[in-house]
């Protein structure tokens, strides 16, 4: 009898435990659905690495080999741009502004739109037209500065919105509440989960990334295209050596460029007797 007892006590448990269960099961789908409970999002920006991966453009093309460095606000990109070649981009802290790093001090890429600064031969003395008229000698000009003696590259600064971003930006800026995640993934050895906004950036795209607990994207693919893929992460700090200008390089400002060249072509003017304004007719009036 005893033991007829003690069966229906650990029956009568057992029917607990599984409505328990059941109901705490139903909680926890209940509280994934409002967002509670979910996977947490990554936590960006505090994780210093060295990132290898492959990049492709979103309208077609070979991919191509990049390297990111990353230490806190500062980046260096090595990759191939396009119409360009391979570049080396920094971001320099000391100065808040961002470089193309040329080593070997020949043609310089700027960013679009911005004047080349290969140097210009200098222009020649003009000819007189006769030998009854006097002869003039414009000022030799150039087309950009010339590149100094002895320096060992070329630091073309460009516009803050023409450097490249961190790939963990636009997710960031993203923000949780706007992101949900599809599930687990791993790439390159690396776990991580996989993000999409809730809405899609454009009608018909679909983006979806795979980022690292500590904020490190690790692919991105968009309407299942792969845009990037690393294929190694190396965590920890980086050389500060990296992400400045090199010691011997010449640093060169675009913009400073063109406005010397501005002053050159008014000197040139008047030299030459344009007018710089329109000229008034004398009074003759007695």
């Amino acid at each position: 009898m005893a033991s007829l007892a003690f069966a229906g006590i650990a029956t009568k448990d057992s029917t607990m435990r599984i409505k328990f269960l059941a109901a705490a099961a139903a909680s926890a789908a209940l509280l994934a659905g409002c967002g509670l409970g979910a996977p947490a999002y990554p936590e960006f920006g505090q994780t210093s690495y060295r990132i290898e991966g492959m990049t492709a453009d979103a309208n077609g093309g070979a991919a191509t080999q990049t390297v990111i460095y990353r230490d806190g606000p500062k980046l260096r990109v090595e990759a191939v741009l396009p119409n360009y070649g391979p570049a080396t981009i920094v971001y320099d802290e000391s100065t808040n502004a961002a470089y193309v790093l040329n080593p070997t001090g020949g043609s310089v890429a700027y960013a679009p739109g911005a004047p080349t600064a290969t140097p210009a031969p200098a222009a020649p003395a003009a000819t007189a037209p006769s030998t009854s008229a006097p002869t003039t000698t414009p000022p030799t000009t150039a087309a950009a500065p010339s590149v100094v003696q002895g320096a060992t590259g070329i630091a073309v600064r460009i516009e803050d919105a023409d450097a490249p971003q961190p790939l963990e930006t636009a997710w960031a800026a993203l923000g949780a509440g706007n992101a949900r995640s599809t599930g687990r993934c791993e790439v390159a050895g690396e776990r991580g989960r996989e993000w999409t906004p809730k809405e899609a950036p454009a009608p018909g795209v679909e983006r979806v990334a795979c980022i690292t607990e500590d904020g490190i994207v690790l692919r991105v693919t968009e309407s299942g295209r792969t845009l990037w893929e690393a294929t190694s992460v190396q965590r920890g700090q980086q050389d500060a050596a990296l992400f400045g200008v090199p010691p011997g390089y010449q640093l060169i400002d675009p913009h400073a460029a063109a406005e010397q060249v501005g002053e050159n072509l008014e000197q040139l003017d008047s030299v030459t007797g344009a007018p710089a304004a329109p000229q008034r007719a004398p009074d003759t009036r007695g």
